[in-house]
């Protein structure tokens, strides 16, 4: 095996001399070694842009913003991860600006109706007001005040967004049961069910509204 062509792989692929010579060895020509290796490369990025969920353990929403709550909601009942699969930045884009939004990255940014895919948008923080609630942890508050305004199944998907690149895919019982997590309030938050014309804004200093998405070519 030619030292000279191992050095060449390496140098045009930046990668180290072993694996330069498995490259070598397994495709027999330089020109091949280069092409599958670019070829594998390829099909890598495209799988990770494709890749919707991310590991619930790994994060990073959990590890740096649910330490307190993930404590004692998550860490103590082991079927609760199972049921919450964090998107991935690509796949939470993409389902954000299909239900969401296309010109704002967060709800906060919202301004007027053309600014979102939601109108008709009804508060009832005069009925409820969801951080006095968060602040008590008070956990069945949620269901109490919220479940009964929304004819959504028990085990129904919804997406659950902290902005057009922080979101959750879990079902409906999870959330109005283990609510208090999910919440901050200073944040803005929706929850999108696919199956439903509704969906939940969730707003700061208790602010809370149900509002109808515009139907979409791609529901």
């Amino acid at each position: 095996m030619n030292i000279e062509d191992i050095k060449h792989i390496r140098n045009t692929l930046r990668i180290g001399i072993s694996e330069a010579r498995q490259l070598l060895e397994d495709h027999g020509t330089v020109t091949s070694a280069i092409k599958k290796w670019k070829e594998k490369q390829a099909e890598l990025l495209a799988f990770e842009k494709n890749k919707k969920y991310i590991s619930f353990k790994n994060w990073f929403y959990i590890k740096d913003f649910f330490i307190e709550c993930s404590q004692r909601f998550f860490n103590d009942n082991e079927t609760i991860p199972n049921k919450i699969k964090p998107l991935t930045e690509n796949y939470s884009k993409k389902l954000w600006n299909n239900y969401v939004s296309e010109k704002h990255r967060h709800l906060m940014m919202v301004t007027s109706d053309d600014d979102w895919k939601i109108k008709h948008v009804e508060s009832f923080i005069n009925e409820w007001n969801w951080t006095t609630s968060w602040n008590e942890n008070d956990e069945g508050a949620f269901e109490k005040n919220v479940k009964h305004r929304l004819d959504w199944d028990a085990n129904d998907m919804i997406y659950f967004f902290w902005g057009r690149y922080t979101g959750a895919e879990t079902n409906w019982e999870t959330l109005y049961k283990y609510w208090i997590p999910f919440m901050y309030e200073d944040e803005m938050n929706i929850v999108v069910n696919p199956k439903s014309k509704k969906v939940l804004v969730i707003g700061v200093h208790g602010s809370i509204a149900i509002g109808e998405r515009i139907q979409t070519t791609k529901d």
